[in-house]
C-alpha cells in the first residue's frame, strides 16, 4: 500500500522543503491590527518560509508559521519584522500565546493537477 506524502517515504520532489520548525500563535488583536504584520510577508517571501497562514478567531488572530529552520524564522523576525513586531506587540490586549513545534511527523498532501 502506497502512502503518498508520508514523511517516512520520500516527499514529493520539488514541492516542499523539509520542515524543522513551526509555530502557532494566538494574539488578541483585530484583523486590521494584524495587517501591518502581514505586509512584511507580501513584499518578498522570506528565505526559509514554507507556509504562513493567519485568520481571525473569537479572541483575535491565529497565526501558523512553518519554516525550514528555527534560525530562518529568527532571522526574519530580527531583520524584517523588527520595529513592526515591537509596535504591534504593544497594541495587544493580552500577552500572545506562542507555541513552538519541532515536527517529528509531517504528512505532505498532494495536489491534483487539472487541465485548463
Amino acid at each position: 500500500m502506497e502512502r503518498r506524502g508520508y514523511t517516512e517515504a520520500k516527499p514529493p520532489r520539488g514541492r516542499v522543503a523539509g520542515v524543522s520548525y513551526a509555530f502557532v500563535e494566538d494574539v488578541a488583536v483585530s484583523w486590521e491590527q494584524y495587517e501591518p504584520l502581514a505586509a512584511a510577508l507580501r513584499e518578498d517571501v522570506p528565505p526559509g518560509l514554507i507556509l504562513h497562514a493567519a485568520g481571525p478567531t473569537d479572541e483575535g488572530v491565529r497565526i501558523i508559521g512553518v519554516w525550514e529552520t528555527e534560525d530562518a524564522w529568527r532571522r526574519f523576525l530580527a531583520e524584517r519584522l523588527g520595529e513592526t513586531a515591537e509596535a504591534w506587540t504593544a497594541t495587544v490586549q493580552a500577552p500572545p500565546v506562542f507555541r513552538a513545534l519541532r515536527p517529528r511527523h509531517v504528512v505532505y498532501g498532494t495536489r491534483e493537477e487539472t487541465e485548463e
